[in-house]
């Protein structure tokens, strides 16, 4: 695929292919170093593609902290936007998904977080997240990624349900 398509299609596969091939050319000519900022100019670059990396961890994380405070508090005045904002999470996190992300999207370490916020959250109120919460994710990233989860779904998944919506 070239360049450019690569770089509209799928920023992390891009920003990976070109700082190896920045770094190929820095070793097959040293003399470039001289002249040119090659070190940062790759850094730039890896940060790009991981900056969209993690805004897809990050959207994933809210949907999913949305969804455990709604589990741990249903009578909530808030159940309603934790919904929506479950639903829009997830949606931006389809959205700016590329496939060559799954192999760095750490589904642990985003229910993790998840579960550390939500817990936070809820403690302010009062409220802890019961003992029966699991504490490795319930949740696979092909779950995440399908067009039919949603809230409600989570909500099931965590009440032990069999999700209507797959």
């Amino acid at each position: 695929m070239p360049a450019d398509t690569l770089y509209e299609d799928d920023i992390v596969a891009w920003a990976e292919q070109q700082s190896q091939a920045i770094r190929e050319l820095v070793r097959a000519r040293p003399e470039l170093s001289n002249s040119i900022d090659w070190q940062n100019i790759v850094e730039e670059i890896e940060t790009l593609g991981r900056s969209e990396l993690k805004a897809v961890a990050s959207h994933m994380r809210v949907a999913l902290e949305h969804i455990l405070k709604a589990y741990c508090d249903p009578d909530a005045l808030s159940c309603r936007v934790w919904e929506g904002e479950t639903n829009r999470a997830l949606a931006e996190a389809r959205e700016d998904y590329r496939p060559s992300m799954r192999q760095h999207l750490d589904i642990e370490a985003i229910w993790q977080g998840a579960f550390r916020f939500a817990a936070d959250t809820l403690r302010i109120y009062g409220i802890r997240i019961p003992p029966g919460i699991p504490t490795k994710s319930p949740f696979e990233l092909d779950q995440l990624l399908d067009a039919a989860f949603d809230h409600r779904s989570g909500l099931e998944t965590l009440l032990g349900k069999p999700s209507s919506s797959h």
